[in-house]
């Protein structure tokens, strides 16, 4: 009897289910046949009905055996066996997809109690591998479980793998239901979603170019698009699929003005005028929805610190218009705090401040701080308006009285400035200002009176990946301020410049190493060093610049060994910071550097180094620094034998 040719009773489902050891989404297409010969010479066309597509992420199940993917079952009761996964040519990404799905052969479960139940669950269980290979477009592979009886009466399953050709996609079709009045602007296929020619026809991709094609829509003036159907039609002998979504994409709509509500916590309305609020939309009423001017504006209103909720959504407003509703939890405007920090050269200090976020209504914020230490004392407001003029720049203002009392130097002064910052990308933020600053200085060579105007230009980028602790990522910073008046009632001019920057590179999955690298270069131009006050020279030394030396005690002395401060700076530092525990971080240092009398540095002059170990508590707000650090090259009768460091946060 002639077996029949054709390839007929085509039944095709969809199955729906989350395989407990798998990490991707699959789309679980089966087809079983009447009788039929694939072999032979004649094409078959399958077409499969898609109701939808299952998104899994469980959680991986628990690795055990070996990293070829063998298991073993040995509990009791059962019988003992061990599965593995083999196939010729099976890349590694499906042959870890196959293990992952794979439940025979894991610890956990109940082991099969006979050879024959161990063959039922082994069929069972390469059918949903089948159901693998065909979410990763195999649709002509196949899983077959094969059972052999090994030493000691124990067994070894084996899933044998034929993959065949990938299926690819022939072509990927979006149709609109509801025939919107844009429809000849929407896209037809998958190509401006991103479709290269000839690829898988994977369900992870069909699923994300159905995501895309919703979010296109909803980035370009369609608020809540809807997938109506997904039909796949697989054609088995050619290994090609065409891909169709039918989609209700809904009029074109236009945002309307942002309706506020605005809460915080039992006192009713917040204080955040809406005027400023939707001063930070990006869109404006009038222009063609687009969610990702939404999302922007969601975020936006977040990074200003004001609100502990935002959210925003979207009603029908009358004809074409959409009316963004936003929503708004406002935090508390008010906080203090306080710290403190003690090293053997600087002694004991506490500071406070007190903040207020939002004083007016438009996120202006204003700092109070106070702090006192043996040897500076000193009080300091701060204000910015943000959005000053343009949504990317923010109004400055500063005041600061301070008295401090150093071996270089014993110093009252007080300073006022103004300064506009903009922020030029993401990372990368300048400002320029105007300052206004008197100084009383008494050091080795007498009482000094100044009074400077001074235009601070600075530039900051920050790329590295946290505040306190960074662990990636570069820093980078540059300050130029000329500076006019009088220096003991006679005309001085001067110009001082200073540029920072540090790198950090981490290793290990905590991570557990990080290397960090600092460096910094100053110069002044001044005639003399007497022509700057004592604070704005540059010094060198201490925990915050060559440790193991005295503060600001590398660079010019005087006949009784204080330090007179330079015209010039280097310095450079490397640390290899290691994270023992979640808590717990050893540090090992080496700094290096000196200050100059001259207008710039002479590097032919011995650098002063300084090495050390330290210990780091990590806290939720930052690590707790704790260092001892000694001088390699101590001087004569200056430097002592070991100097110690306590503050919170790393050294950079």
């Amino acid at each position: 009897m002639i077996a029949p040719m054709l390839f007929t009773g085509f039944l095709t489902a969809l199955r729906f289910g989350i395989s407990k050891s798998s990490r991707q989404a699959h789309l679980f297409i089966r087809a079983s046949a009447g009788s039929g010969n694939l072999r032979t010479g004649f094409s078959a066309l399958a077409l499969v009905g898609i109701a939808g597509i299952a998104l899994f992420s469980p959680s991986r199940a628990a690795e055990s055996g070996s990293s070829s993917g063998q298991a073993e079952q040995s509990t009791s009761p059962g019988i003992a066996f061990s599965a593995h996964v083999e196939g010729r040519k099976l890349p590694d990404d499906i042959k870890s997809l196959l293990e992952d799905t794979m439940e025979l052969g894991r610890s956990q479960g109940v082991p099969p109690a006979s050879l024959g139940q161990l063959r039922r669950r082994a069929v069972d269980e390469a059918d949903k591998l089948n159901d693998v290979l065909r979410s990763e477009a195999y649709y002509n592979g196949r899983v077959e479980p094969v059972i052999e009886e090994a030493k000691g009466g124990r067994f070894d399953l084996t899933y044998r793998v034929t993959l065949g050709p990938r299926t690819m996609i022939r072509s990927f079709r979006i149709v609109y239901a509801d025939s919107p009045s844009d429809a000849a602007s929407l896209p037809k296929d998958a190509t401006v979603l991103g479709l290269q020619p000839n690829r898988s026809v994977r369900a992870q991709r069909v699923i994300d170019l159905t995501r895309g094609a919703l979010t296109w829509l909803e980035n370009h003036g369609h608020p809540k698009p809807k997938l109506d159907n997904r039909e796949v039609i697989v054609d088995l002998a050619a290994h090609l699929a065409e891909v169709t979504l039918t989609i209700t994409a809904g009029e074109p709509k236009r945002f309307g003005e942002i309706a506020v509500d605005n809460r915080t916590g039992d006192e009713g309305v917040g204080r955040t005028s809406a005027d400023y609020v939707r001063s930070l939309a990006k869109f404006k009423p009038g222009d063609l929805y687009d969610r990702r001017k939404a999302d922007a504006t969601v975020t936006a209103l977040r990074q200003t610190s004001l609100f502990d909720q935002v959210s925003l959504e979207v009603e029908d407003a009358s004809g074409d218009l959409v009316t963004p509703q936003l929503t708004l939890g406002e935090r508390a405007r008010r906080s203090v705090g306080v710290g403190a920090s003690w090293s053997s050269d600087e002694g004991a200090g506490v500071r406070g401040f007190w903040e207020h976020r939002n004083l007016f209504g438009g996120a202006e914020k204003l700092r109070l701080e106070l702090g006192i230490a043996q040897t500076k004392q000193g009080a300091k407001a701060e204000f910015g308006k943000p959005h000053f003029l343009r949504d990317d720049q923010t109004l400055l203002g500063s005041f600061e009285a301070a008295h401090e009392d150093t071996d270089a130097y014993n110093e009252n002064r007080v300073k006022l400035g103004a300064a506009l910052a903009r922020q030029l990308l993401p990372s990368l933020e300048a400002s320029a200002g105007v300052s206004f600053e008197v100084y009383r200085t008494q050091d080795s060579t007498g009482d000094h009176n100044y009074r400077l105007f001074g235009l601070p230009l600075t530039i900051r980028y920050d790329g590295s990946d946290a505040l306190l602790d960074p662990t990636e990522g570069v820093r980078l910073g540059g300050a130029l301020t000329p500076y006019a008046g009088t220096a003991n009632g006679s005309a001085a001019a001067f110009t001082k410049f200073e540029a920072t920057g540090s790198t950090y590179w981490s290793f290990g999955k905590r991570p557990d190493l990080t290397l960090a690298l600092r460096g910094r270069y100053g110069l002044m131009l001044a005639q003399e060093t007497l022509d700057v006050p004592g604070s704005l020279r540059f010094y060198a030394g201490g925990g915050g610049s060559i440790r193991g030396y005295g503060y600001q005690l590398v660079g010019p002395l005087d006949a009784a060994k204080n330090p007179l401060g330079g015209r010039s700076v280097v310095e450079t530092s490397a640390e290899a910071r290691y994270r023992a525990t979640q808590t717990i971080g050893i540090v090992a240092f080496l700094d290096a550097g000196n200050a100059y009398a001259t207008a710039t540095p002479k590097f032919n002059k011995t650098l002063q180094l300084g090495a050390g170990v330290g210990l780091r508590y990590y806290t939720p707000i930052g690590p707790v620094r704790a260092d001892i650090g000694v001088p390699l090259n101590p001087r004569d009768g200056i430097d002592d034998p070991f100097q110690v460091y306590f503050s919170l946060g790393q050294a950079f």
